[in-house]
């Protein structure tokens, strides 16, 4: 009798399009613009049968009011969560990937450690022209540089070094009680690499 090998499938969802340009240089993603469509697109992936599911998520509008009470209800419902659904046989875990202030700080973390407070994403988003000529523009993202890896390396940034920084942001953010400037994307490719 043959057995059929299990194959793991992960779907990845990010918030926004820069998560979808980033991801999509690596390998696609499914793309979300709201907690209502994250919910929405999670719940699908459930019911898709995926084993995990991966969302990233940008914390720079998630501090106060109706959006973070939004997100913290999301994230009490699914996060590190399996769902089990008994009629087709499947679990999924899902799991969150916060950045703060967005994606951005993870790409930052290709070329530098930091622990500067950025008051809004606009001023990281600087500072990352001023180190590479970022840009976050559609046509940049979609066309110009090329796939946001590539682009990343391709200008002096190191993805080994952003995974220690992002690992670092996470132990000092652990250590200093502060909510300010850490990416969990080093948790995500460990995640990702061992499946």
């Amino acid at each position: 009798m043959r057995t059929r090998a299990i194959r793991t499938t992960i779907a990845v969802i990010g918030e926004g399009p820069t998560e979808k340009y980033y991801l999509k240089s690596l390998e696609g993603i499914i793309h979300a613009t709201s907690m209502l469509e994250l919910e929405r697109r999670i719940e699908q992936c459930i019911d898709d049968g995926y084993n995990m599911i991966f969302c990233l998520i940008d914390m720079d509008n998630k501090k106060e009011g109706r959006n973070r009470e939004n997100y913290l209800r999301l994230k009490t419902k699914y996060h590190q969560k399996t769902i089990t659904r008994k009629r087709q046989g499947t679990e999924s875990l899902v799991r969150f990937f916060e950045n703060e202030r967005c994606l951005e700080i993870w790409f930052l973390f290709h070329f530098k450690y930091t622990t500067q407070p950025f008051n809004n994403s606009n001023e990281l988003t600087k500072e990352l022209e001023r180190i590479c000529n970022y840009e976050k523009t559609e046509d940049f993202l979609s066309r110009k540089c090329k796939g946001l890896h590539h682009f990343l390396l391709a200008n002096g940034g190191n993805f080994d070094k952003a995974i220690d920084n992002s690992e670092k942001s996470l132990l000092s953010k652990l250590k200093e009680g502060r909510e300010h400037t850490y990416s969990e994307m080093a948790d995500f490719f460990h995640e990702v690499m061992k499946n």
